[in-house]
């Protein structure tokens, strides 16, 4: 945990940001770097009736943390993805999980 889900960007990108963002990652959030997951989500984007593209869409879930981490890790994520694709917009969106419903291996945190 921290989970990040990458979402309009081609796989190679996601495969190369699960490695440059985690140390700037771990940093910023105060946590360690194999406590990390990346997934990459293929989607497809329309609007009304065709397929188009989209922007980068990042999605991170945690375990809650201050406004001011929040918005480190959001700039971290949004330089490191505009970099790696040179998208002019990027989207970032937290979810905090209760650690209380968080199980591994069958025991909560």
């Amino acid at each position: 945990m921290p989970h990040i889900r990458f979402r309009a960007l081609k796989e190679e990108f996601s495969q190369a940001l699960s490695d440059t963002l985690v140390a700037p990652l771990a940093q910023a959030m105060n946590t360690t770097e194999d406590n990390f997951t990346f997934e990459h989500i293929g989607t497809r984007f329309f609007y009304r009736g065709k397929e188009t593209d989209s922007y980068p869409f990042v999605e991170v879930l945690w375990f809650a943390r201050s406004k001011d981490i929040q918005q480190k890790a959001a700039a971290i994520i949004t330089d490191h993805v505009k970099a790696a694709t040179k998208a002019a917009d990027v989207v970032v969106v937290f979810q905090a999980l209760p650690e209380a419903d968080y199980f591994e291996n069958g025991a909560h945190f």
